[in-house]
């Protein structure tokens, strides 16, 4: 079923606070573009379960070194009603302007599997799973190597 053109732009909202969250570090906005027992899946597997624990999460990661200057591009490239939400799948990459240097750097590339519900805050993640995209991990039909 398809998802209304309403719905679509919300969730396009909902995916801009999410990366506008993240690439100025802000932890109570990041948590707050999940459910309130919203699952955030990271990429390394660990389930991050509510906003506290995302809170946590959030607070661990915005403090390794080297985060600052980065921006988060998502490509939507499905959206389907799923029960009362909408699954969303995507391509997401990060790249990193450092002050003083001429280029950008290309920091990751990954995908997500969101199932987004209708909360009554606006549309949120009830489920995030953050998957990396590289040699190891992309799904490969031809021979290997």
């Amino acid at each position: 079923m398809s998802v209304p053109i309403d719905d679509r732009i919300a969730i396009d909202d909902l995916f801009m606070d999410y990366v506008w969250a993240s690439d100025t570090a802000d932890v109570d906005a990041y948590a707050e573009t999940f459910a309130e027992e919203g699952v955030l899946i990271d990429s390394a597997g660990v389930r991050h379960v509510g906003h506290a624990a995302i809170k946590s999460y959030a607070q661990a990661f915005f403090a390794l070194p080297g985060g600052r200057g980065r921006a988060h591009f998502f490509q939507k490239l499905r959206m389907a009603s799923e029960g009362a939400g909408v699954r969303v799948f995507s391509f997401w990459q990060v790249v990193q302007s450092l002050a003083g240097q001429r280029e950008g750097l290309l920091r990751a590339v990954g995908t997500c599997d969101d199932l987004c519900v209708w909360t009554a805050s606006g549309w949120r993640f009830a489920e995030r799973k953050i998957g990396r995209w590289n040699d190891q991990t992309a799904p490969w039909k031809a021979p290997l190597d």
